[in-house]
């Protein structure tokens, strides 16, 4: 069949033309984000950080790496050197920033450094940032299985996986997929599919009329090959953005589903608007990712918010070996290491809206326990 464009249409029209002109918005959404000519993560454009769209707890201060690396001796005084996994590594940022907190003890700690990133771009960047001995690949599939203790650490990789939309009408769920009319993308209505209503029926969930939601159907395969390769000594820390079901889709507060859109470091909620030049994310449903662990013999250790997380994994120990503790004079540096260091704990902002889901086995998940019962750290860390 020949299709006709209209002269005006861009990239991702075309492409939803030839697809019939109407696709569900989890396609949308992986065209958007990860077409490899178009999509927002395969440009050349800088991403992450301050000259960036939006900010990771790795990208937004050097203290996360500092107290990740502190964890990491933590953790290989007991059970010897130890593979780290960084699960869309990006920018390598994490990667670079444990090397160098880690310093001369980072070939003592350290066994195995992976870099998991889907963007061939961003591969292409890893490469060239981190050193030969980083393995940088796809999939963390590509890799060797380890066979010794190691830490999997994903820093906000579920929230950028594509989510189908859904709206609540008076007969039940409708998708709300994205259709071409006229050269322009619009949202149209379609009764939900089986596999998006039994989503919300697992989970418990009845969303109210004209009530807005995400359903992310693919974070527990995801998730489950990532514990499978793992294996039976690992901790894995995810850090992300979201909520347990019963908050997320909870209609007094996020009546409009908790889709949003950055674009050097504003918020927009069309997600329609200039695709691939702007990220799109949905807060992640924890429960997807802690049922799936916990059926499969994980121990979870806990869901903290991120400043507890660094608290409890020795924030104030790290600020006293770079002598910037309480009892630090208020010189140049050490207000601006506390502010850095503020921007991690706030209670506003990345220190209570990021969470941590920390999950284990074998030994590494006993020794990760000790973050739950917070017997690593005892200390407060420095206020500015």
């Amino acid at each position: 069949m020949l299709i006709k464009y209209n002269p005006g249409m861009g990239w991702i029209e075309r492409i939803i033309e030839d697809r019939g002109g109407e696709v569900g918005f989890a396609e949308f959404m992986e065209l958007a984000l990860y077409d490899p000519d178009h999509g927002y993560y395969s440009g050349s454009e800088p991403r992450y950080g301050r000259h960036g769209d939006f900010l990771t707890a790795p990208t937004a201060s050097p203290w996360y790496t500092r107290v990740l690396a502190a964890f990491l001796v933590h953790l290989a005084d007991r059970v010897g050197q130890v593979s780290l996994v960084d699960l869309a590594a990006g920018d390598g940022s994490l990667l670079a920033g444990v090397s160098q907190a880690l310093g001369e003890k980072e070939t003592e700690v350290l066994g195995r450094r992976v870099a998991v990133e889907r963007s061939s771009a961003m591969r292409d960047r890893l490469v060239h940032r981190l050193p030969a001995k980083v393995e940088v690949v796809e999939d963390l599939v590509e890799a060797e299985q380890t066979s010794g203790p190691v830490v999997v650490h994903a820093s906000e990789l579920y929230d950028a996986l594509p989510v189908e939309r859904v709206i609540a009408g008076p007969e039940g769920l409708n998708e709300l997929q994205v259709a071409v009319v006229e050269g322009t993308l619009t949202w149209r209505e379609r009764p939900a599919g089986e596999n998006v209503a039994a989503y919300f029926r697992d989970h418990g969930v009845r969303l109210e009329p004209g009530q807005v939601a995400e359903a992310c159907l693919g974070a527990q395969d995801l998730h489950g090959r990532h514990l499978q390769w793992a294996g039976d000594d690992a901790l894995m820390l995810t850090l992300d953005y979201g909520y347990e079901a019963r908050r997320l889709y909870d209609a007094r507060g996020r009546g409009q589903g908790s889709l949003a859109c950055y674009r050097r470091h504003v918020l927009s909620r069309d997600p329609l608007e200039s695709p691939g030049q702007q990220d799109i994310t949905a807060h992640v449903n924890w429960d997807d990712l802690r049922l799936l662990a916990r059926a499969n013999g994980w121990q979870e250790i806990g869901l903290l918010p991120l400043a507890e997380f660094l608290i409890r994994a020795g924030l104030a120990e790290v600020a006293e070996t770079l002598d910037l503790g309480m009892e630090a004079p208020m010189d140049a540096r050490t207000i601006r290491e506390r502010q850095e260091m503020k921007r991690l704990l706030d209670p506003e902002g990345m220190g209570s809206d990021l969470k941590v889901l920390i999950q284990g086995r074998g030994r590494m998940g006993a020794l990760g326990s000790q973050l739950g019962r917070m017997q690593h750290s005892r200390k407060t860390p420095p206020r500015g």
